[in-house]
């Protein structure tokens, strides 16, 4: 049986996947301690060491007296990699590896339209 996960640990959980997904994007703050602590009726102790957690994983900084701010953190993209690495795959069946490559900096470029 898995040990049971501290709350702290599910409240950075939670702030993780948000910040992953895009819901605060760097630079933006997070909400106030009080105010999750209010919003998940948990103390607000709790909340802060969760956000010290984020701020020990370079996810977010804190500002003494002004907040905490979503850093410009790189996520993992190992998915991704996976998936584009699948797509090369499929289309070196029907191109060469020049024109992917052309086709892949037009798109970065957003010169590329169906």
């Amino acid at each position: 049986m898995a040990p049971k996960q501290e709350l702290y640990e599910r409240i950075k959980d939670q702030f993780e996947r948000l910040i992953q997904n895009g819901a605060y994007l760097p630079g933006e703050p997070l909400p106030s301690l009080r105010k999750v602590a209010l919003d998940l009726g948990v103390n607000p102790n709790t909340v802060e060491k969760a956000y010290q957690a984020l701020a020990e994983d370079k996810m977010i900084e804190i500002i003494p007296k002004k907040g905490a701010f979503v850093t410009s953190f790189r996520v993992n993209i190992n998915d991704d990699l996976a998936i584009l690495n699948q797509v090369i795959t499929r289309l070196k069946s029907k191109l060469t590896e020049e024109e992917i490559i052309t086709y892949m900096k037009k798109y970065i470029k957003g010169e590329y339209h169906d």
